[in-house]
């Protein structure tokens, strides 16, 4: 059993482990859910080789990683969530992918606000950004209610998205 990384109210966050396979390929393999964000898996060897990367990434940096994210109250797999840094920067990526029987919930807005929470108290001094694709209209309500604004910034690998930053007090 892995340990729990990081818990909301009604969610809780842990590393992805090979025997989550089956669940990590539900959610990469969904067109639905991959619309705004990449091409979909085709099988899971894709997703276990996807974990065991992300493993590696965990252990070299501590704190940071793609995380599965399940309901509290019945132990449900959601989605994924990830906490990870933006290549080549200083900066924090913080995203997340929820299966299709999550939205609408206010999921993704509880465990982002969370997950800023977090890096704010352990990774101070570090730029937390977002990425999005312009007509994903229910993330942009997601990152804005969770502080986070549209800036110009362009990141390499993600030219054609719009850039989120969280607005700083």
């Amino acid at each position: 059993m892995s340990i729990l990384f990081l818990e909301s109210s009604r969610l809780y966050l842990r590393h992805f482990q090979e025997s989550d396979v089956n669940d990590l390929c539900r959610t990469e393999g969904n067109p639905d859910v991959m619309a705004f964000i990449r091409k979909p898996v085709a099988e899971p060897s894709q997703s276990l080789a996807r974990i065991r990367q992300e493993t590696v990434y965990a252990a070299e940096n501590e704190g940071l990683g793609l995380f599965a994210c399940f309901e509290k109250a019945t132990d449900t797999y959601l989605g994924l969530v990830k906490i990870k840094h933006i290549d080549n920067t200083d900066a924090i990526e913080v995203g997340y992918a929820f299966l299709p029987e999550a939205w609408g919930k206010g999921y993704a807005t509880e465990i982002t606000q969370k997950a800023i929470e977090y890096l704010n108290q352990n990774f101070k001094e570090r730029e937390i950004v977002a990425f999005i694709q312009a007509d994903n209209l229910n993330s942009r309500r997601v990152l804005e209610k969770s502080g986070m604004t549209e800036v110009e910034n362009i990141y390499k690998g993600h030219e054609n998205a719009l850039v989120f930053e969280l607005e700083l007090l």
